[in-house]
């Protein structure tokens, strides 16, 4: 065994059983335009079940609200994309595209959740994401 390498901090129960992660994020949290990342990885191999984004308050800019959530850079939009949510809207969506395990097929992946917006910026919006995946073993 390998010591004094750093991991990531995956979050995953060694019994079989649906885990979660789960970000709240706010119209107004620091670094929402370019992404807020979660607190913890999802686990290589983990097999996603469920998203579940629920608009708590509205998010009311003017012309456009897009809340997003992925893996992938810039465009943190593999896991729930522009059009997936009605941000104007209170109420729970749920995202399918990330369904299954090609996310973290190839390791640890740690998810981000990013809001931008245009016109009249907004002053209200809060969103809770909640993502549902089933362990991260190699079988």
């Amino acid at each position: 065994m390998t010591t004094g390498v750093l991991g990531t901090n995956a979050r995953q129960d060694p019994r079989q059983v649906l885990n979660t992660l789960k970000k709240i994020v706010n119209f107004n949290d620091p670094g929402v335009a370019t992404g807020i990342p979660f607190d913890n990885y999802l686990p290589q191999n983990a097999f996603i079940e469920n998203v579940l984004v629920e608009i708590v308050t509205v998010f009311n800019a003017t012309t456009t609200n897009v809340l997003t959530v992925g893996t992938v850079g810039s465009t943190y939009n593999n896991i729930v994309a522009t059009g997936d949510v009605n941000e104007a809207a209170a109420g729970v969506y749920q995202a399918t595209r990330a369904f299954g395990r090609s996310l973290t097929a190839s390791g640890d992946v740690l998810p981000y959740v990013q809001y931008t917006q245009t016109g009249t910026a907004a002053t209200t919006g809060q969103a809770i994401i909640v993502l549902f995946y089933e362990g991260g073993w190699s079988s």
